[in-house]
């Protein structure tokens, strides 16, 4: 099965309690919520493109992620989170600020500050 942009992405959903005890770990999956952008990652024959949840290409403002996706060498669809931890801590504001920027300014932003 191909998978084409845009794709809708997995979004998180709140729950009130964990799952009860016995439960089988194919019947319920959890993941914390990080303070991040939710993002799905799509890569092919040498071509990569970062897909916001509203459909918007991400890819211009992480160089640092497309470059990696490139790297691996493989065709893949990745769904996930967008990060950057600074100081030992996930620093949304960044992140906010890596998304804004393109061309040599978020190559600069990539290398200081890297997703």
């Amino acid at each position: 099965m191909a998978l084409t942009p845009p794709f809708q992405l997995m979004l998180a959903e709140a729950r009130r309690q964990l799952p009860p005890d016995g439960t089988r770990p194919w019947e319920w999956t959890a993941e914390q919520k990080a303070d991040g952008f939710r993002a799905i990652l799509f890569a092919r024959s040498g071509q990569v493109l970062l897909q916001s949840r509203r459909g918007n290409d991400l890819s211009p403002a992480f160089p640092d992620i497309a470059a990696e996706a490139l790297r691996l060498g493989e065709s893949l669809v990745l769904d996930g989170e967008f990060v950057v931890p600074h100081s030992g801590r996930l620093d949304f504001s960044a992140l906010r600020s890596r998304a804004r920027r393109r061309g040599p300014g978020a190559a600069r932003a990539a290398e200081h500050l890297p997703a």
